[in-house]
């Protein structure tokens, strides 16, 4: 396809536990057939090539937060799909995502540049190999990460090229020191990424006026009824979303319409599309759409 802005879905799944129906949380959005990735969990590399999206074509990765289900295969993507061979990654890509968290009080986690160069090493014999054997390129030339960080309330600018202009803010989903949304502008439209968050106006902020509004959303009541303790439902109140609150900040943000993701519960067979818009709807009066593994929406 052609379109001059499109969103992939690559993948709709809550959380790091592989479940039927959905895998891991992972977004493409395409302006004029180039590709900027938001977030690379699990199963991003095989819904990308089903996508028939080109390794050759991506244009930048932004990571929401550094969670297992947001990262798993972000080095995967160079590691699998680097090199001249199949319209592999040839030239390099910015990686943008949370940097280490500053009031650690031990050694400090990696931030997005620890994880690319701590895989890169614990890679380091199999790309060894790699580069002298084929025609490539240094696999650590390829990969440019960012660290990033925003305080609240802040936005900031996070890349700029002649397709696209990238802004960040910061969100709440704690325990993290920092989770990021994203706001994607271009000359066809504007897209906004909520990342994991409870219900909160920065991401408002991000979707003003947007075109398309990409928002997580966990149904409590789903997790309330198979046993969840109340001290485990008020962690997941306080780091995510309900579909109703959802509507609730698309209404709020003016958003034209609103695509919903990293959904929790995942397997459908839990919850069904009509049980997702059926709490949405009483709060949002535009198009919503309950996302589905490489569901394709032209904006």
């Amino acid at each position: 396809m052609t379109d001059a802005l499109r969103v992939v879905l690559l993948g709709t799944a809550a959380g790091p536990y592989p479940a039927p129906g959905r895998q891991g949380c992972a977004n493409a959005v395409v302006v004029g057939g180039r590709v900027y990735l938001v977030d690379a969990g699990y199963g991003t590399l095989g819904k990308y090539v089903s996508a028939e999206l080109s390794l050759r074509d991506l244009g930048g990765v932004f990571v929401t937060h550094l969670h297992s289900d947001h990262v798993a295969e972000l080095f995967t993507l160079f590691l699998l799909g680097w090199g001249p061979a199949n319209q592999g990654v040839v030239d390099p890509v910015r990686v943008y995502g949370p940097g280490p968290d500053p009031t650690d009080p031990g050694p400090p986690a990696a931030g997005t540049e620890g994880l690319v160069a701590g895989n890169l090493a614990a890679f380091g014999q199999d790309v060894a190999v790699r580069q002298r054997t084929s025609d490539r390129p240094r696999l650590a030339g390829l990969i440019h990460a960012t660290d990033l960080s925003a305080a609240a309330g802040a936005e900031i600018v996070v890349h700029e090229d002649d397709r696209v202009r990238v802004t960040a803010r910061a969100v709440p989903h704690p325990p993290l020191h920092l989770a990021l949304g994203y706001r994607f502008e271009t000359e066809h439209g504007v897209v906004a990424f909520s990342g994991d968050t409870a219900r909160s106006d920065a991401v408002g902020e991000l979707a003003a006026g947007a075109d398309l509004l990409v928002h997580e959303a966990m149904e409590p009541d789903f997790y309330r009824s198979i046993g969840y303790s109340p001290k485990l439902l008020d962690f997941l109140a306080a780091s995510h979303t309900s579909p109703a609150d959802v509507g609730r900040v698309a209404a709020a943000a003016g958003a034209r319409r609103v695509a919903l993701s990293h959904l929790g519960p995942c397997d459908p067979a839990r919850l069904d599309d009509e049980g997702w818009l059926g709490r949405v709807r009483p709060h949002y009066s535009g198009p919503v759409v309950v996302g589905h593994d490489l569901l394709d929406l032209t904006v």
